[in-house]
């Protein structure tokens, strides 16, 4: 209890006899049973009192936590400069420029496919008929294959298998129907530099079908 419910009670009880102390016979109160439900009052008000101010304070800080903050001068949080995922295939705008390892770059105009590396920039156009180039090159210690494949059919999935192991490569089209489309890799290079020449590449339909293999080309 605490000291103001004390002081509260003591104060009931002496203004208590003081009322009935000249009575001859007092009447019977159950005193005890009112201060105890005026206690129980008491603590329920206050419960309900912290209940409302702990409500105020959590408001604020769940209005806080869903706001999306916008740095100064309108900018948000941006993507970190990171590659592009591997193993899918992606519609690109022409142009559009996409980053298979840090410091390479691939991008599809109208009539080409383009490469810039450190090492310099290629460009190499489909062809005709249905086939899959394949070129080789390190950057920054990766083995970055790309190459370009031309067919009928659309291209669904890449496989390349290199003296390192097989890897899944990604694949870049221009949206409608171009007839040709780009694809790329990325993984450990071989111990020797000479064994980049043995690395094959197939294409597959979607329904697994082979549409193309191929090898180093240049």
């Amino acid at each position: 209890m605490s000291h103001v419910d004390t002081a509260h009670e003591t104060w009931v009880r002496e203004a208590f006899r003081a009322a009935v102390g000249d009575l001859d016979a007092p009447p019977t109160a159950p005193l005890d049973a009112i201060l105890r439900e005026g206690r129980t009052r008491r603590r329920r008000r206050r419960t309900a009192l912290l209940v409302a101010c702990s409500l105020l304070l959590l408001v604020p800080a769940v209005v806080i936590a869903g706001t999306d903050l916008t740095l100064p001068g309108g900018a948000g949080p941006s993507a970190p400069d990171t590659p592009a995922p591997s193993g899918t295939v992606r519609v690109v705008a022409a142009g559009e420029r996409v980053r298979p390892l840090p410091g390479a770059e691939v991008w599809l105009t109208k009539n080409e496919a383009k490469w810039s590396t450190r090492n310099g920039t290629r460009a190499l156009e489909p062809g005709g008929g249905t086939a899959v180039s394949l070129r080789s090159e390190i950057v920054d210690g990766r083995l970055l294959l790309t190459g370009v494949y031309r067919g009928e059919r659309p291209a669904a999935r890449v496989e390349t298998v290199t003296p390192s192991g097989t890897l899944t490569g990604t694949l870049l089209t221009l949206s409608g129907e171009p007839g040709w489309t780009v694809w790329y890799a990325t993984g450990r290079p071989p111990s020797d530099p000479r064994e980049r020449q043995a690395a094959r590449v197939t294409v597959y339909a979607a329904d697994g079908t082979v549409l193309a293999r191929g090898g180093v080309s240049r």
